[in-house]
């Protein structure tokens, strides 16, 4: 996995602006966290997932893409992060299985400070990570390495970048709504949807940390 230090405001625990920061774990809820599936990846290790829509307080919920991290965080999860193609079939056959029209990954552009290293222009290309483990997603113009959608709503290979204000930082997968299949698409972080959680190992370690007299 390869460790992307200049996402560390988006990554870690300090702010992501004045108003919203990152949640940090709690214990408590850690222990109680929730876990619909397990896939075992190439490697023999085992991840842990919540489904938003499987559990009946956020079956109809739908957040930003924020909020849909904090929400896993506050568990010692965080959105999914996709970083093989095999866990990308995994979730897309979740998402089939149940009919979900699209959900949140931790997918993310950087576009905040620090983002003008040159190893990351142009940043549309190569500038996306996966903010829940830190490991950098591959040029997009590489589309054999990822799952972007060859359309879009200006029918553009994904990402586009197409709306005006905000941009579109952030990766969400959506359920064949342009004809194109289960697909990775750029979208304003504003946007709600339901989410997928994954077990996080680090922060697993800092609820551990904190959190003794709970079984986690």
């Amino acid at each position: 996995m390869l460790l992307f230090s200049v996402f560390a405001v988006v990554c870690g625990l300090s702010a992501v602006s004045a108003q919203r920061v990152l949640a940090l774990p709690d214990p408590k809820s850690c222990s109680k966290r929730v876990k619909h599936a397990v896939w075992t990846d190439p490697l023999g290790a085992t991840h842990n997932y919540f489904f938003s829509w499987l559990h009946k307080p956020t079956a109809e919920l739908e957040v930003d893409w924020l909020d849909a991290r904090n929400i896993c965080r506050r568990h010692c999860m965080d959105a999914v992060s996709l970083e093989t193609l095999q866990e990308n079939e995994f979730v897309k056959q979740q998402m089939a299985r149940y009919g979900v029209k699209y959900i949140w990954t931790s997918g993310r552009k950087c576009d905040f400070d620090g983002c003008d290293r040159a190893d990351l222009q142009p940043l549309l290309v190569n500038g996306w990570f996966w903010s829940g483990s830190e490991a950098k997603i591959p040029p997009t113009d590489q589309r054999a390495l990822g799952d972007w959608s060859h359309t879009g709503g200006d029918q553009r290979p994904q990402p586009d970048n197409r709306e005006d204000d905000e941009g579109e930082p952030c990766l969400a997968i959506l359920n064949n709504f342009y004809n194109d299949g289960i697909k990775w698409h750029d979208v304003a972080c504003y946007h709600e949807k339901p989410f997928i959680c994954e077990d996080s190992e680090p922060l697993l370690e800092y609820a551990r940390s904190r959190g003794t007299e709970f079984q986690i």
